[in-house]
């Protein structure tokens, strides 16, 4: 990435995009499968365990030499026995999938609502969708930064502009019950795979020009995500007939206006592009580290495959994200968490998770928190 540091408003912004797009299109076809009792349950343990996890990757990044490398972060807190090799060969394994599928998702929501606007295949619709990232990309930090604002910007607007359409429009109805708790427990699993951002929460730290601001820019930027996805939530339940696992064409085909399928393209296209942007720089900067690829060439063979998956592969955007859910939780099970417990014993900067015994406490939650994550994603949304 090119040597340029973020301010607080990008910071923000970089955050809340990483994960908000899958979140805004996916969770309104699981929440219509419960009430909103039953969701906001789900979305309130889903919040305070990611802002926990947020913390302690925020202190885990900040008390490490190598703040912008994962895998040296493990290495200096983790990785330190004789069976060094294997540890990381299996987390990288698992990071590797949680990325590619990150990527394929975003790519394969992205080219189903270009594919269904437009009338052409899916294939080049995702080729069409990773050029224009790739354009992106070649920018560096400054194209990241630029990029988060301006698609979390059209996103804003796309879901104020959809949830006032919603309230003079009605065609659904939101449900009050709480919903069966296996599905609850389930569309908790999906809330926290939509508020994941562990590489953009990583970025903040190395890249953000106040580091005093690191506390308010990731917790601004989870906050953020959750309120544009509850916003569009609400709407896409009382402005769809029928709620579609994409939930910007159900609303489109409920309003049948071409104006409105051109607003939920945008709206699809910035969410996507976000999460893509974010998620490829990390796995360049993993590909740069491990295989000893340099400069543009890392971004293509960190996104390429991803890309080549989505356009090919049968498999559905929910089936996706229930399989990255688990693998994520493992992830942060295996690694993170016990190199933030070994960070956190002598600390080089103030703990954002606070003094005494309360970072353990926080890492203990987010580990439970992790582990229903995991278990959630065997259940079945439909």
């Amino acid at each position: 990435m090119k040597n340029k540091k973020l301010s607080l408003t990008e910071s923000v912004l970089l955050v809340a995009g990483a994960g908000m797009g899958t979140g805004l299109l996916t969770l309104p076809y699981a929440v219509s499968k419960i009430g909103l009792f039953g969701t906001l349950v789900a979305l309130g343990l889903a919040y305070t365990v990611s802002l926990g996890l947020y913390f302690v990757i925020a202190d885990l990044c900040r008390n490490s030499e190598s703040s912008e490398d994962l895998s040296a972060i493990l290495d200096e807190h983790l990785f330190k026995s004789g069976k060094r090799r294997v540890l990381r060969t299996v987390f990288y394994v698992l990071m590797c999938l949680l990325l590619v599928e990150n990527l394929a998702v975003y790519t394969l929501c992205a080219a189903q609502v270009i594919s269904d606007t437009f009338s052409v295949g899916i294939p080049f619709a995702c080729a069409v969708f990773f050029t224009v990232c790739s354009l992106a990309a070649a920018f560096g930090v400054r194209g990241l930064g630029t990029g988060e604002t301006l698609s979390v910007s059209l996103i804003g607007a796309a879901v104020v502009f959809l949830t006032v359409l919603s309230l003079f429009r009605p065609k659904g109805a939101v449900s009050f019950s709480f919903g069966d708790p296996g599905k609850v427990f389930a569309v908790y699993g999906l809330f926290m795979f939509a508020f994941s951002a562990i590489f953009s929460v990583m970025q903040v730290c190395v890249y953000i020009k106040d580091r005093e601001k690191t506390g308010k820019a990731v917790a601004g930027g989870l906050s953020l995500n959750a309120v544009l996805t509850v916003v569009f939530i609400l709407s896409a339940l009382k402005g769809s007939e029928n709620v579609t696992p994409v939930a910007t064409t159900g609303l489109a085909l409920s309003v049948g206006s071409r104006a409105v399928e051109l607003v939920c393209t945008v709206l699809v296209l910035a969410a996507m592009f976000s999460s893509f942007l974010s998620s490829g720089f990390a796995f360049s900067d993993v590909i740069r580290k491990t295989v000893r690829v340099k400069g543009y060439a890392a971004w293509l063979a960190s996104t390429l495959p991803a890309v080549v998956c989505a356009a090919f592969l049968p498999v559905s955007v929910t089936d996706l994200l229930q399989i990255g859910a688990g693998v994520l939780s493992l992830i942060l099970m295996s690694a993170v968490l016990p190199a933030f417990l070994d960070a956190a014993r002598s600390p080089s900067e103030k703990l954002l998770t606070g003094r005494g015994n309360t970072p353990r406490y926080i890492a203990l939650s987010v580990g439970i928190g992790m582990i229903l994550m995991a278990v959630s994603s065997f259940i079945p949304i439909d």
